[in-house]
């Protein structure tokens, strides 16, 4: 069985609220659908240039980084420039969904970041999404400010599953690393944090595809509002 970083305590009988100081939040598809909407704008971008990408391969994108993405762009259409155009469609596309109330929090988000807030804790955001995007997503659905730093794929050398992020997270918040919990639904994003060495439980809904690797997995962060 995988034990924590302090090796004393195994995560599945931690007392999340009493054990950790601060909480680390990766935010696409945790904190809100965005996944779903990236996908549907993926796929309406290559539409909009005639284009086929199977939809396997688009799902699979999940938690990779922008440059990924890009690279596989690249090499499927041998065009340099095409990156650019389809992350715009699909920028748009993500804009009007926000705008029109489609990317939302997901369940628990909210209750589960004010009760961390009254409890005094530390809450940081590590997302490998672009800082402007995800400051516009927070601030729409609501709760950038109960969020006391931010950590993006702009701040760092290497993102997920490198663990720069979260290096990054518990330096700004002066957090030692058994007194942070990481919340992550991707795959990749666990192993970040567990690159990072890191506690971290793997939220994800039922529906989702993408492989459970947590030692500790929920499909929605209710969890964090029980007194265990």
């Amino acid at each position: 069985m995988w034990y924590p970083s302090g090796g004393e305590v195994c995560l599945m009988e931690k007392n999340w609220r009493e054990d950790y100081d601060t909480f680390i939040f990766d935010m696409d598809g945790l904190l809100v659908n965005s996944e779903d909407i990236y996908r549907i704008g993926w796929k309406k971008a290559f539409e909009a240039y005639g284009l086929h990408v199977d939809d396997a391969i688009i799902a699979s994108w999940n938690g990779k980084s922008a440059m990924s993405c890009e690279q596989f762009i690249v090499d499927q259409f041998h065009d340099p420039t095409l990156y650019g155009k389809l992350f715009q469609v699909r920028e748009d596309f993500i804009y009007e969904s926000l705008d029109k109330g489609d990317l939302h929090l997901l369940p628990y988000v909210k209750e589960v970041l004010e009760q961390l807030k009254k409890d005094g804790k530390k809450i940081a955001l590590a997302s490998s999404c672009r800082k402007k995007r995800a400051t516009d997503i927070l601030k729409k659905t609501g709760v950038f400010d109960l969020f006391d730093v931010m950590v993006n794929a702009d701040d760092v050398e290497h993102v997920k599953p490198a663990p720069d992020i979260y290096e990054k997270a518990l330096a700004l918040t002066g957090t030692p690393k058994d007194k942070a919990l990481v919340l992550e639904d991707s795959s990749i994003g666990v192993q970040a944090a567990r690159n990072a060495g890191l506690d971290v439980v793997q939220v994800i809904e039922d529906r989702r595809v993408d492989p459970r690797i947590g030692e500790k997995i929920e499909k929605d962060m209710s969890f964090l509002l029980k007194n265990e």
